[in-house]
């Protein structure tokens, strides 16, 4: 089956088993990339959490989604440049904020934690440095319109361990007991209200001081990735709550992680009755952040940090994108945090004077900072008719040192480097090669061997147009695909892609054929972890 038609399959039956994923804004899914289609690390892990529902036919709930819904360039200040990509999906964000570090380093990519920062109102720009705004008003679960019945994530902040009092919210330990609260929208609990529950609790985790129940902690305990990367620690206990899913009023269990709320809907099918919050769409919505209608900004949009919410103030008030990320550039250099006492503050730094009129609770919330810088740019340039006379009043305002024409020419600088889109790729039809035992070349075979082979494919005429050395050194070789082209392997819970490096001689092809599904690199080949069950899946684009 192609993944196309294994997506739509998947999805056909998360809404048939009425998921708890709910109704989303059209707002909230602007985009489908290809995960596979993105430079590593993003295809090996996302083939960790949910490449096995399309290429090994698993049947489960997604854990982050079958697609890419925005790559962003977000502040974080021990990144090396001060900003780390992260990548949305709709049940959580995967966050490269050390590429420069080893592969196998945990800290090289990590998995947002969503749903710490939406309760707490506690945006993480820093290893301990972190941002206040409001905290999301939110649907924890189920339809994120038209649902007065679920509380919001929000509604959990007094009941969850985050923030200076996160100790004060321990639980005691509760293991055998049933779980029996239920939480009211407006964050009320009315103990020992749900008579006739069948969940029982069975785990005391100690960090935090919060019960789990059976159900959530043997699907933690199920999935290949270990639990605390997945859901990370528990900051709530357990609740039954009321919600909208499709339109319809449900009861369902709910608890809040810090990566992910977990949802049990007893009347669904067993294998989607556990199921994960859209925590990345709940969190794209919290913070303002959407994919420009105008698709020739992506490439701004992704390119600059914050660029969303810059393109978005800008587009909403009919100033140039690329002069208003120029502005953030400039006043300081997209540092949300920047702060000149009775000067300028956040992002756009904002003269003092504006933000005292505006009244803005949290001025340094990134998207509140440039709502009304573009507010005040706007005003400016109706009085003056001038672009630069309008900036160089901004600058002078905020007792910014450079002038209009650097925020000019910044800009110009933008528009040239970002002018042309990104190509993403949408995801589309991986056409399955075959299945069977896999071949290897011997390690004496050295990635220097291949990449000499490749090119000297390529100097015969026999490579594909545009050929590539492969990025990781992973070659493959089968018949039926000229050298540089590409294929995809499935092998014992892992993906990636291989570069087809060497032909097969024509009198050994059906011998071949009749005993291999794909020929490897030693690399490769233990990747895919072959040596230790060598059956493998080859697909290709």
């Amino acid at each position: 089956m192609s993944t196309a038609k294994a997506i739509a399959r998947l999805v056909a039956g998360c809404l048939l088993a009425a998921s708890l994923t709910g109704h989303q804004p059209v707002a909230a899914a602007e985009l489908a990339i290809d995960p596979l289609s993105l430079a590593p690390p993003v295809p090996d892990l996302w083939y960790q959490f949910d490449g096995e529902i399309v290429f090994e036919g698993v049947n489960r709930a997604w854990l982050l989604g079958p697609a890419v819904r925005a790559v962003a360039l977000e502040p974080y200040r021990e990144a090396p440049s001060g900003a780390r990509v992260v990548y949305y999906f709709d049940k959580g964000r995967l966050e490269l904020t050390h590429p420069e570090r080893a592969p196998d380093d945990p800290a090289r990519v990590t998995v947002g934690l969503l749903v710490r920062e939406m309760i707490s109102g506690q945006v993480q720009v820093g290893e301990t440095t972190f941002l206040a705004v409001a905290p999301a008003r939110v649907p924890v679960a189920g339809d994120t319109v038209g649902n007065a019945l679920a509380p919001t994530y929000a509604a959990l902040q007094p009941l969850a361990s985050v923030g200076e009092n996160a100790q004060a919210r321990r639980q005691p330990n509760r293991v055998g007991q049933p779980v029996t609260a239920f939480l009211h929208a407006d964050g009320r609990v009315e103990e020992r209200a749900v008579t006739d529950s069948t969940v029982t609790l069975v785990h005391y985790e100690e960090t935090l001081g919060h019960n789990i129940p059976d159900v959530f902690w043997e699907w933690m305990n199920r999935q290949s990735i270990p639990w605390q990367r997945l859901t990370g620690l528990p900051l709530t206990e357990p609740y039954w709550i009321d919600t909208v899913v499709g339109g319809q009023p449900q009861r369902v269990l709910i608890q809040a992680f810090e990566r992910r709320v977990l949802t049990y809907t007893p009347g669904n099918p067993p294998l989607w009755r556990v199921e994960t919050s859209n925590a990345g769409l709940h969190y794209r919505a919290w913070r303002g952040l959407s994919v420009p209608d105008d698709h020739s900004l992506l490439g701004l949009a992704s390119g600059v940090p914050l660029g969303e919410v810059i393109v978005g103030a800008a587009v909403g008030q009919g100033i140039d994108p690329y002069l208003f990320a120029a502005l953030a550039s400039i006043a300081s250099n997209f540092d949300p945090l920047a702060v000149r006492p009775g000067t300028g503050m956040g992002l756009f730094q904002v003269p003092a004077a504006v933000v005292r009129h505006s009244g803005t609770p949290f001025p340094l919330d990134p998207a509140a900072n440039a709502a009304l810088a573009a507010r005040e740019l706007k005003r400016l340039v109706s009085e003056q008719s001038d672009w630069s006379a309008a900036l160089a009043l901004y600058l002078q305002a905020a007792q910014i040192a450079s002038g209009a024409d650097q925020v000019l020419q910044k800009a110009q600088e933008y528009r040239a480097a970002f002018q042309s889109p990104p190509a993403f790729s949408t995801p589309g039809t991986y056409r399955l090669i075959g299945r069977g035992q896999a071949a290897y070349y011997d390690p004496g075979y050295t990635v220097a061997w291949w990449e000499q082979t490749l090119q000297l494919h390529a100097g015969w005429g026999g490579a594909v147009p545009g050929w590539q050395f492969d990025p990781r050194g992973y070659y493959c070789v089968h018949p039926d695909f000229r050298p540089g082209q590409r294929l995809f392997l499935a092998a014992n819970g892992v993906g990636l892609w291989c570069t087809v490096g060497d032909a097969v001689a024509a009198s050994h092809v059906a011998q071949w054929r009749s005993r291999w599904a794909i020929e490897l690199s030693w690399s490769a080949f233990k990747a895919l972890k072959l040596d230790e069950r060598n059956s493998v899946s080859v697909w290709a684009p």
